[in-house]
């Protein structure tokens, strides 16, 4: 029963795979035409999850999958051309295949979502395959090899030049797939003329024993074609996986049939001489194929990796407080080695759970050609730095605010083509995702060439709902930060895609929580950027510990640019001078309620966030160490400043700082500002 739910887990996600690949191709067949490989990406993700689904008699996905197949199929062979009224056809089936598999993945197999769109879908493919007409063979998708032209095929249906004697064994379970083999046999006449066809049976039960879905029968062909080695493979490219397959090059102007080669009996799909072939002449099989180099692991085991590892990491700190307490060297000097083994393991752990950001990018190509249809409008996207890395448990998060900034651009952001014809832009609006790494942390900027926030307009409606007094003076970051107020909007009219400002809150509050920040710079007629900022990971970082009021806590090394002594360098208003630039001061004592312990002396931690920079006054440094990050209890779910929490080597706990958060409200109080309070109110108060 466990094996059965694991292998339907494994059916879910491939299909997901399966379906953001054909989504990609189709999108690309729009923007970029048509050609064999995209062709071939939109067939063999539909009939694998024919094949897969087949395994497990889900009759919803195969008999919808089976016409899909057979649409694809015509357009292989010519007979349809891939325009973009089919490829908004097949999108759209790739959206209701998604919906079953979302109810699959919750354990109905015999549940339609929706039933509508099924018979809608249905009767469009169906309409398509009675209309179906041949077109011109040279056109892209005919099934030649890119090498071949028109005059070639020509030349392989008359019979010239030379051919290939083909061996093919089936698996037994390819009908059971989803897959006949018959089909890519006749294929084989679009490459020239077939002029021979032998079978033979293949261990053939009793009739009462017969399996029905069992494939039986080994093919020996003979094709005279010009068509390379390569081409004629590429007929078989979706069976070749679950096939044995021998081409022998025949003599040049073969015209009469060959000896019939007589094959073996097969004994199992483990047998490796199922099908000879001529000494010296290679073969086309699963055993000839370079090993997977990939394998997929439940995140679940990966969390269990991670907790493990952060568990050696503290116990390693607690031996090494221990060994300073004696006087043996060598103990220390193994300790430390075993300490760079501990910090390679951590490392190797983490990155197991790094994933490429284009994992959440891939599902904006789509996002802007729906949004862009249903709006009216011409708009690019570019992407750019899709594989760089992030924490897998952050990408599902920031999916959805991501997703809001977008539509928010395309919606309210990029003008209608004849408002920027009339301002002199180009018709086109260009939408920007890019991402990067910057001192420790994952940077996502959105960006659009667009009309640009309304400052007056953004300013008027925080008067209006009581945010800031009317004589109120902000600079552009703190009129732009008002948009993050919860109800906020200056959209005139709210659309069914978004309204600009509207459920922004609810991004920062998202982005918040994992322990990110979120910056907008826009410009009047030239557009906005959003600049989201993230750590790398969620689990175990780097970090630097001080003492505060004789209380530890830890900042994430990577935000720490120096330590400096400020002793009787501070003025009333806790801002130093610190080269010639002021530095503002977070006073830890008025934020967390503590009393100092220094001796007259006053220490300094300068951190960095993005563009910011502050000092955080400590008592004094310990030094740097590794911080597995574990979630706040409920008694300080409510202290805001804190990130979390870690275990000392000596078994105290120490508090992470959340930099990023304690930077912004140093930046808020230094202004004086009623926004900066209101904004605050806005940030969720469980940060873990």
């Amino acid at each position: 029963m466990m094996e059965h739910h694991d292998a339907l887990t494994s059916l879910v996600q491939e299909a997901r795979e399966l379906l953001t690949q054909m989504e990609a191709a189709l999108l690309e067949i729009e923007e970029y035409g048509v050609d064999d490989e995209r062709i071939n990406a939109v067939f063999r993700a539909a009939h694998t999850i024919k094949g897969s689904a087949g395994l497990f008699a889900l009759d919803l996905i195969v008999d919808f999958t089976h016409v899909m197949e057979s649409v694809l199929v015509q357009v292989r062979n010519g007979e349809l051309a891939l325009d973009g009224e089919l490829s908004a056809l097949l999108l759209g089936c790739g959206d209701y295949l998604a919906g079953l598999i979302n109810v699959l993945e919750e354990g109905d197999s015999e549940h339609d979502p929706a039933p509508e769109t099924r018979t809608e879908l249905l009767a469009a493919l169906g309409q398509l395959l009675e209309t179906a007409t041949p077109v011109p063979a040279a056109l892209p998708g005919n099934g030649l090899g890119a090498a071949d032209s028109g005059e070639e095929a020509s030349a392989a249906q008359e019979g010239t030049g030379t051919g290939w004697q083909i061996l093919l064994q089936p698996s037994p379970d390819l009908l059971r797939m989803g897959m006949d083999p018959l089909s890519f046999i006749l294929y084989l006449e679009r490459l020239g003329r077939l002029q021979q066809v032998a079978t033979q049976f293949q261990m053939l039960p009793s009739l009462q024993e017969l399996d029905p879905e069992r494939c039986y029968l080994s093919f020996s062909l003979q094709l005279l074609t010009s068509a390379s080695r390569e081409s004629v493979l590429q007929a078989f490219e979706f069976i070749i996986d679950d096939c044995d397959i021998t081409l022998t090059a025949l003599p040049p102007d073969s015209t009469c049939q060959v000896q019939e080669v007589s094959l073996p009996p097969a004994v199992g799909r483990d047998n490796a001489g199922l099908v000879p072939r001529p000494v010296g002449m290679p073969s086309q099989r699963a055993t000839d194929r370079p090993e997977q180099t990939l394998i997929k692991i439940e995140a679940r085991k990966l969390d269990q990796l991670i907790d493990a590892v952060g568990e050696m990491v503290i116990a390693t700190a607690g031996t090494r407080v221990l060994a300073a307490r004696g006087s043996d060297g060598e103990l220390r000097e193994a300790l430390a080695e075993l300490e760079l083994v501990v910090e390679r393991i951590r490392d190797r752990a983490l990155e197991l759970r790094m994933t490429p950001i284009g994992d959440v990018f891939q599902r904006f190509p789509r996002v802007v050609r729906d949004v862009s249809k249903e709006l009216g409008k011409k708009i690019e996207l570019v992407i750019s730095g899709a594989e760089t890395e992030l924490d897998k448990s952050m990408v599902e998060k920031l999916s959805d605010p991501l997703l809001h900034i977008v539509r928010n651009a395309l919606d309210h952001g990029i003008e209608p083509t004849s408002e920027r014809l009339a301002a002199g832009k180009p018709e086109h609006g260009r939408l920007q995702l890019n991402a990067y790494h910057e001192s420790g942390s994952i940077v996502v900027e959105i960006s659009d060439d667009g009309r640009g926030l309304n400052k007056s307009r953004i300013f008027a409606k925080a008067v209006e709902k009581g945010l800031i007094a009317e004589d109120a003076q902000l600079s552009d970051e703190e009129i732009f930060n008002l948009i993050f107020a919860a109800g906020f909007s200056t959209a005139e009219q709210v659309t069914d895609i978004s309204g600009r400002g509207v459920g922004m809150d609810v991004v920062r509050q998202n982005i918040s929580q994992l322990r990110g920040s979120i910056q907008i710079s826009s410009q009047a007629g030239m557009g906005s950027t959003f600049r989201i900022q993230l750590p790398l990971t969620l689990a175990i970082i780097d970090g630097f510990q001080v003492l505060i009021g004789g209380s530890s806590f830890i900042l994430p090394l990577d935000m720490v640019e120096e330590c400096v002594d400020v002793s009787g360098r501070l003025d009333e208003n806790h801002v130093v001078s610190l080269r010639g630039e002021p530095l503002p001061i977070i006073d830890l004592e008025a934020v967390f309620d503590l009393q100092w312990q220094h001796d007259g002396r006053q220490s300094l931690v300068v951190v960095r966030y993005g563009q910011r920079r502050a000092g955080i006054l400590v008592d004094r440094f310990v030094g740097e160490m590794q911080a597995v990050i574990k979630p706040l209890g409920q008694l300080l779910q409510g202290v805001r400043g804190l990130g979390g929490f870690t275990i000392l080597g000596d078994g105290q706990v120490a508090l992470i700082l959340d930099v990023p958060l304690l930077v912004r409200q140093q930046t808020a109080a230094a202004s004086h500002l009623r926004v900066g309070q209101c904004l605050e109110q806005q940030e969720p108060k469980h940060r873990a």
